[in-house]
């Protein structure tokens, strides 16, 4: 009896070993997702991309120099743009075309990352977006509206707990499995961990490229964005994996050591 409650109990920490480090790779991948850098990297393009600001940059510096033209205000807000991006007139009286369009996605990015996706048709009602959010672009919507300070610092707390978790069961399972099947348990955590979530996160990259295309260049450049995006998560499991079937190959290696070397050392005198 013994002997089955400690086989179980090593089994219940390996379970949730597993389950914990799955948890915490995933709070870390979103969080590197919501760094200051990466956050208005992704909001940067999503504007790029949805609102085809190359092409419409032509009319708009036109438009916004003869507006700047027309006033004496401190600021002219960008015309044509479903973002109310202000720019004080000198900047718009000055700035050429490539300096304009890197002024306008950063400071896009700058509201879109503060406020979230709500200001995106304040300045256009034509704009506004009618996504479901039960849909998967209706949660890429929500996901890019989570790219802000507050949602990354309770993520960082969250990865946090999740890692202490985490370390606090490995501790427990080192110490509860013998020494000489430590390393090959805590890599079969690992994998446990890594393999269902790289497989999911390789599925999810490959649902949001092969989506179909929607007459909504909004909705295709979310799909665009989100399967790019996927690869921080497959990046990080893939780690895990290559990680945790190092861990694996060496606790095989002590195993193998341990039953022909260890074994020998300690065969009675006088034996074969």
């Amino acid at each position: 009896m013994p002997s089955i409650v400690r086989t179980a109990s090593v089994w219940l920490l390996a379970v949730l070993l597993a389950l914990s480090l799955a948890a915490f790779f995933a709070a870390l991948s979103a969080a590197q997702l919501t760094t200051v850098e990466t956050g208005e990297r992704i909001l940067r393009r999503a504007v790029a991309v949805s609102t085809d600001l190359d092409a419409a940059m032509p009319g708009i510096q036109e438009k916004l120099r003869e507006d700047a033209d027309a006033t004496q205000d401190a600021t002219v807000q960008v015309p044509d743009f479903p973002i109310p991006v202000q720019l004080t007139r000198e900047e718009a009286q000055t700035l050429t075309m490539p300096e304009l369009r890197d002024r306008i996605l950063d400071e896009s990015a700058a509201i879109l990352r503060e406020k979230g996706m709500s200001p995106w048709g304040e300045s256009d009602p034509e704009a506004d977006r009618d996504l479901q959010r039960a849909s998967a672009a209706g949660a890429l919507n929500e996901g890019l509206g989570q790219m802000h300070d507050t949602t990354h610092s309770v993520l960082l707390v969250l990865t946090v707990l999740l890692g202490i978790i985490t370390l606090g069961l490995a501790i427990a399972l080192f110490i509860a499995v013998p020494w000489d099947a430590r390393l090959l348990v805590l890599g079969a955590a690992g994998l446990l961990a890594a393999l269902p979530m790289l497989a999911a996160a390789v599925a999810v990259r490959f649902a949001f490229r092969t989506a179909g295309p929607d007459t909504d260049p909004f909705v295709n450049a979310l799909f665009d964005i989100g399967a790019d995006g996927m690869w921080v998560p497959i990046r990080n499991y893939f780690t895990l994996t290559l990680v945790s079937l190092g861990v694996m190959v060496a606790g095989t290696f002590l195993l193998w050591w341990e039953a022909k070397y260890v074994q020998i050392e300690h065969r009675p005198v006088g034996s074969t």
